[in-house]
């Protein structure tokens, strides 16, 4: 058996470096133009201080290469790059890599970007292989997440067809589709899938209502909306959909433990009381809260800590800095730790109930 599944393994690498090595030499299938960097050499470096005193570098390259697809495959081509040391909004080009170019003139060309498909693949592969080393059930994590990304691309699609008026009717009834798609094919069209849906939309629902209500109450004091990422419009629309997906994913995965936990409890225990289950559900969900909240601050501040550095470094206040960074962050994790909080009395709740009535 071992054996066997050390060939698979051995198999799936070689198959995934095979692919990685097609993708990397798939230019020809290309209509942009793409560039084989042969030759990097360093033209010129520009010291840049700005009035705080914030210093970088403006670095110019000369890239020398050839085609690797179109028509002028093979022919040699020299570009200069542009970039800044800190890289913020540019690249800094090296040999060996390739590059989609765009002609800006006669005999002159720009890049655009890094073709990156082969790394994509790699990284794939390298997930695809680790599941199967673990020995998750593939075919349901890959069918659940296919199905979900279809249903995602249907929302965007419906999203830009549609008015802006429809955006958070759009997110919730998406949403509702992902939570039971991803139940039903992980607990199958069982009572245990529709007993973790119940739960997962009923705290879902109370969180972001009791939110919104806050929100109201306060006027959206101090929370800056404006503040959303490219200036996107109408703000509390676009803010409450964010939050409708982070909330429904951390609430899922907490409903799905204490869920599993308790109907593990009643196989154990058939004769287990509805008041034991609930006891226990309880119990299990005052585990989950604080790592789970705790995730979620540390996604907030690795999300904005760029953002943090840039007020700083430009002579902002710290309250200032803070106050105008994090505040969209802060109020997106106190409503997910609204949500998570309300999921374990509730969740705990539907739980026992079902599990309690199911026949010895």
């Amino acid at each position: 058996m071992w054996k066997t599944r050390r060939f698979q393994i051995l198999i799936a690498v070689i198959l995934v470096f095979v692919a990685t090595a097609a993708t990397y030499f798939d230019a020809p299938l290309y209509k942009k133009p793409i560039v084989q960097i042969e030759q990097v050499t360093q033209k010129s470096k520009t010291k840049n201080t700005d009035e705080y005193k914030n210093t970088d570098y403006q670095i110019d390259q000369i890239v020398k290469g050839h085609f690797a697809n179109g028509s002028q495959k093979g022919k040699s081509v020299k570009i200069t790059n542009s970039y800044t040391q800190s890289q913020l909004t540019d690249e800094k080009y090296k040999v060996g890599q390739q590059v989609f170019v765009a002609k800006t003139s006669k005999n002159v060309y720009s890049i655009q970007s890094t073709k990156r498909d082969a790394v994509l693949v790699f990284a794939i592969g390298l997930v695809v292989i680790l599941l199967f080393c673990m020995k998750f059930t593939r075919a349901k994590l890959f069918s659940s997440v296919a199905i979900n990304i279809v249903i995602f691309y249907g929302f965007m699609q419906f999203l830009i067809k549609s008015k802006d008026s429809l955006l958070v009717v759009l997110t919730i009834i998406t949403a509702i589709l992902i939570a039971a798609v991803a139940l039903i094919i992980i607990l199958g069209p069982t009572q245990d899938a529709l007993m973790a849906f119940l739960s997962t939309l009923m705290a879902t629902t109370a969180a972001l209502l009791l939110s919104v209500f806050l929100l109201n109450l306060s006027n959206n004091s101090n929370i800056h909306f404006e503040m959303t990422e490219y200036d996107l419009q109408p703000y509390f629309a676009v803010f409450i959909s964010q939050v409708i997906f982070s909330v429904l994913g951390v609430i899922l995965d907490e409903t799905m433990d204490i869920s599993s936990s308790l109907i593990e409890m009643k196989q154990e225990v058939p004769d287990v009381k509805q008041t034991a289950l609930f006891k226990a559900g309880m119990s299990i969900g005052r585990e989950l809260v604080g790592p789970l909240i705790n995730i979620l601050l540390f996604i907030v501040f690795a999300e904005n800590l760029n953002l943090v550095m840039l007020y700083l470094t430009n002579g902002n206040s710290v309250g200032y800095t803070l106050d105008m960074t994090l505040s969209l962050g802060v109020t997106q994790l106190i409503i997910s730790a609204i949500g998570i909080v309300l999921t374990v009395p509730t969740t705990s709740f539907i739980a026992s109930h079902m599990v309690a009535r199911r026949a010895n």
